[in-house]
């Protein structure tokens, strides 16, 4: 059988189909509610969503068969815990809906109910005429086929953490950003909040590259090298739960750090983190200490610079707070 995907296609087969005529009898107790849909926009909707698959039937309103097979589908309370994990779409066939369909996926056989499963990504991975015979057996084996289907609180929990993800990238809280977006991954699900989730580690991805070639930039020049470093060192440390950013980035400190011309550069970008960290938790002496002994290494750099600028700062808000020191002159032999 030739696989198919209705990513693109759905649009095509949108509108208004024939709902079978027969009165659906209640359906049965499970976990999760057993999903039937006669309107093809509705369930194609709630595949998306959920990521499962999708159980087309189609039938007319005088076959035996296709009648029993539904409301099997719908009522039989074993069944319920299977048909659950899919949703399932009811075709007249004799509307044009159902001609369009059948052009496009492939069932083996002629008469009626003809049965279609489509992935959750759209994917067909089954079509024959006739109702199966051990409607069970047949559902388990296709759900292998459909990949990880997901509870409906499952969907729940998966769609809030999705929300907070995209609130801390918006916040620019990458390493959050990224923590809770790895939690919504799940392998071979096809809902929608995985996707969603997806999206948020690529537009991480793709801001960790504009900072990397920004941090480069500046690491490049004679005035702001210093601000390079640093920056290359701030974005190893956000960027590092993600393995796609993490590597360009972590390339690029390692070649700064092993450059001899750039070396001593990375070493003073190492302490200007360590004090602005302190200066941030208010812990104004410590912070002067560390400024205080960039000035003590590096006294003739840009760091050092930066570093009696600070140091002149914090000296106000703390009472007797220390100066930058100038270098000693040297003694005559």
């Amino acid at each position: 059988m030739h696989h198919r995907l209705f990513a693109s296609r759905w649009p095509l087969l949108w509108g208004v189909i024939l709902a079978w005529s027969w009165t659906a009898a209640p359906r049965a107790w499970s976990a999760d509610p057993v999903r039937v849909e006669y309107n093809t926009d509705k369930a194609v909707a709630l595949v998306k969503r959920t990521g499962r698959p999708l159980l087309a039937i189609g039938g007319t309103t005088n076959c035996p068969y296709c009648v029993r097979m539904a409301r099997q589908l719908e009522t039989n309370e074993a069944l319920a815990p299977l048909a659950a994990k899919y949703v399932i779409l009811k075709i007249d066939t004799s509307t044009p809906l159902w001609q369009e369909w059948t052009r496009r996926y492939e069932v083996e056989g002629d008469g009626v109910p003809q049965v279609i499963i489509l992935r959750g990504d759209g994917q067909q991975i089954y079509g024959k005429a006739g109702a199966p015979v051990e409607l069970d057996r047949f559902l388990e084996k296709y759900l292998a086929d459909a990949g990880t289907v997901l509870t409906d609180r499952e969907l729940a929990d998966l769609e809030k953490l999705v929300k907070e993800a995209q609130k801390n990238l918006k916040k620019r809280d990458y390493p959050k950003a990224i923590e809770l977006a790895q939690e919504c991954l799940r392998e071979e699900c096809h809902a929608e909040a995985v996707g969603e989730a997806r999206k948020v580690l690529d537009q991480v991805a793709e801001r960790a590259k504009i900072g990397l070639k920004d941090a480069q930039k500046k690491l490049a020049t004679r005035d702001k090298a210093l601000d390079g470093a640093v920056a290359l060192l701030e974005l190893k440390e956000t960027f590092a739960g993600h393995s796609e950013a993490a590597g360009p980035i972590a390339d690029a400190v390692t070649s700064g750090q092993q450059d001899s011309t750039r070396a001593t550069l990375f070493e003073q970008a190492e302490v200007v983190r360590e004090a602005r960290a302190k200066e941030q938790a208010r812990q104004f002496p410590a912070a002067i200490e560390s400024w205080q002994s960039l000035v003590d290494k590096f006294p003739d750099s840009p760091g050092a610079e930066l570093a009696r600028r600070r140091i002149a700062d914090l000296a106000k808000k703390v009472p007797g707070g220390a100066r930058a020191k100038s270098p000693e002159p040297a003694q005559p032999e």
